[in-house]
């Protein structure tokens, strides 16, 4: 048993140090930039922040149709470069990152030991078949609900209506709409003001519909931090009378 658990911690320790290196790459790699063929375009990502610039000389190279699409592929293309950044610098040659300390799992069993202890059993075990219950019951609809939460899109538009643009749960631009016939006549500075207005709009929405603890808002919403926390967990089920 003892091999057992030394294997056991090795291999959380190593999960640890490679979750630390792949932070570190990922904090590295966070600000990227792109233009469009024309250079009328440009896309500045500095996580979780994204600045669209739409030049001054735009309808020299670009059709007003064409525009939004254009803007969008320069976001992908932004995007991806990130991702390749990010998978160059975290290789198996990649510098060692400490990685945070481990809480001693000796201290957590203690302390559920002596949650366990003192809880009045008729208590514990209502509690307990209570959770059973509960989580086998709604868990399917949790889920449902939580990929429905994510499947979400968040839209917002300028005050003038000139430009919409969608996010994604994550925040990565999705959508981008733009009234062509305004762009007949609308020069860069005019259009990067609309879709920076509509995005922050967009980004407000997210951000109100978006809780601070994933469970927020579901049927397991009461056993959320019970789930990233043993000792928590064991302490929500002992409570009462």
């Amino acid at each position: 048993m003892a091999y057992d658990n030394d294997a056991v911690y090795e291999l959380h320790d190593q999960l640890m140090r490679k979750s630390a290196q792949m932070r570190e790459a990922l904090e590295q790699t966070s600000t990227q930039s792109a233009e469009d063929p024309t250079g009328q375009v440009s896309v500045r990502l500095d996580d979780p922040a994204i600045e669209i610039t739409v030049g001054s000389f735009w309808r020299t190279s670009i059709r007003p149709e064409e525009l939004s699409g254009v803007i969008l592929e320069t976001v992908n293309t932004v995007l991806l470069s990130r991702l390749e950044a990010w998978g160059a610098s975290f290789t198996d040659d990649a510098p060692e990152v400490a990685a945070p300390p481990a809480p001693s799992p000796a201290i957590a069993a203690n302390e559920i030991t002596e949650l366990v202890a003192s809880a009045d059993g008729e208590v514990f075990h209502r509690n307990v078949n209570r959770f059973i219950e509960t989580f086998s019951t709604q868990l399917s609809s949790t889920l449902s609900q939580l990929s429905e939460r994510a499947a979400q899109v968040h839209g917002g538009e300028d005050s003038e209506g000139h430009a919409q643009v969608d996010l994604d749960s994550r925040g990565t631009i999705v959508g981008l709409r733009l009234d062509e016939a305004w762009l007949r006549t609308a020069d860069g500075g005019d259009v990067t003001d609309a879709i920076r207005s509509a995005l922050s709009t967009a980004q407000a929405s997210l951000s109100a519909a978006t809780p601070a603890l994933p469970f927020e808002g579901t049927p397991l919403a009461q056993y959320a931090e019970g789930m990233a926390d043993p000792v928590e967990m064991i302490r929500l089920l002992t409570k009462g009378s």
